[in-house]
């Protein structure tokens, strides 16, 4: 299956009008609109997960709207007495800033944000007094898909994937470190197709950001490449990159073969005990993507498929977002499509607007619970991944539906006891 998901920038999805409310198997999960994005004021289309400083407050995208159309970069902040205040920091729409911004956020020590945009460009938010200022870090130029959302060290150093470029042209990992001069890029690990491709004909223009797991090694998956020939041009790649002395080895810890998954465009996610969890986007029994763990064990690395999308009954499709954990180990998420038994929204062959969804433990199996199917209307459609604050709320942007049909934030409260 060919994916082209709204994530693409363009408006590609019918929502149609024949569903009247959103259908959830757990409604007890509280639903609250945060933002209603609006053309006229903010930008509108927000994409990527939402960033949550130690502060509470939230910070994220948009990759249209704004002053000059190009998107914006915004904060919205906890009010004392209930609701929230949002603020643009940032409206993009140079070619030396952060014109269509696209993914998530990063956050360094001194509040600064960086993150990447269509045009192949990596971008700093500085605040200077009260003003916020956009400066590019580097400029990969235009291409099939920007660079991926970036991820910081402890010295200030950015790393992310380009998904074009390296040795044999199918994308590169990269850092990005300051000096006195500015910026310097340098190649982490050109992949050359058996070890990942970071970039596909076959699916949408998402490339998987990275993690670092407590000894400095970074772990990322690859939309293609690796050995499979189920998936054309591979179905991509589980990889770890180890650090020795400053020289890095890349090794692939797993290999989609289409049945047990494929196409992965999201980031990971690594628990104390350095498992890794992530999704990929299509394959699985079912045909409509898997939420995957890959485990270390004696002697190597081991994938468990800890549930497989099947896109009916309420179930998701699509799931194109990182996981995120809670202090016990439930995993949230959320699901590009499905949701809906109706044609709710139609992107391509996939059906439904979208889901939130808990994957728990349970017995030494793993139990899926759809906190949210939205609907496509004022409750909005296509989630873009989840962000878990210390109270087990969910904060999350949806980049379509709405009161004006241009995308909202939202926020999932659990059951109160």
């Amino acid at each position: 299956m060919k994916h082209i998901a709204p994530s693409s920038l363009f408006r590609i999805a019918t929502i149609v009008a024949t569903l009247t409310l959103s259908l959830s198997a757990h409604a007890a999960d509280k639903y609250t609109i945060v933002r209603n994005f609006n053309e006229n004021s903010g930008g509108v289309l927000p994409a990527g997960a939402l960033l949550m400083d130690d502060a509470g407050n939230l910070f994220g995208t948009n990759t249209q709207g704004g002053s000059h159309n190009s998107g914006t970069v915004f904060e919205l902040t906890p009010k004392a007495g209930g609701g929230w205040t949002y603020t643009v920091l940032f409206q993009c729409g140079s070619t030396s800033d952060c014109s269509l911004p696209v993914g998530s956020l990063v956050m360094d020590q001194a509040g600064n944000l960086y993150g990447s945009s269509l045009f192949g460009r990596v971008f700093q938010i500085t605040k200077t007094g009260s003003n916020w200022t956009a400066n590019v870090l580097h400029n990969f130029g235009v291409q099939s898909a920007p660079p991926s959302p970036v991820i910081l060290d402890a010295a200030g150093n950015l790393y992310g994937i380009n998904p074009t470029g390296g040795k044999s042209n199918l994308g590169f990992v990269f850092e990005l470190s300051p000096s006195a001069s500015g910026w310097t890029v340098a190649h982490l690990h050109d992949f050359n197709g058996t070890d990942g491709a970071a970039i596909s004909s076959n699916t949408e223009n998402q490339v998987a950001g990275l993690v670092f797991d407590t000894a400095g090694n970074l772990y990322g998956t690859t939309v293609a490449g690796g050995t499979s020939s189920k998936c054309s041009g591979g179905c991509g790649v589980v990889f770890q990159l180890k650090n020795s002395s400053g020289k890095w080895t890349e090794t692939v810890l797993h290999n989609f073969v289409g049945t047990d998954g494929a196409n992965p465009i999201s980031s990971l996610t690594i628990d104390s005990s350095g498992n890794l969890y992530g999704t990929a986007s299509a394959g699985g029994t079912k045909g409509f993507g898997v939420a995957f763990q890959v485990a270390p064990v004696s002697g190597g690395w081991q994938t468990h498929i800890l549930h497989n999308f099947s896109g009916a009954h309420l179930d998701g499709e699509f799931p194109d977002s990182s996981l995120v954990m809670d202090s016990v180990g439930n995993l949230y998420g959320t699901t590009e499509s499905g949701g809906g038994d109706h044609l709710s929204c139609q992107v391509q062959s996939d059906a439904g607007c979208g889901t939130a969804y808990e994957l728990s433990l349970s017995g030494g199996q793993w139990k899926e619970t759809i906190l949210k199917a939205f609907s496509g209307r004022n409750d909005g459609a296509f989630p873009q991944g989840v962000t878990l604050d210390p109270s087990g709320n969910l904060y999350g942007a949806a980049q379509a539906g709405g009161a004006q049909f241009e995308g909202l934030i939202f926020e999932l409260s659990p059951k109160t006891p």
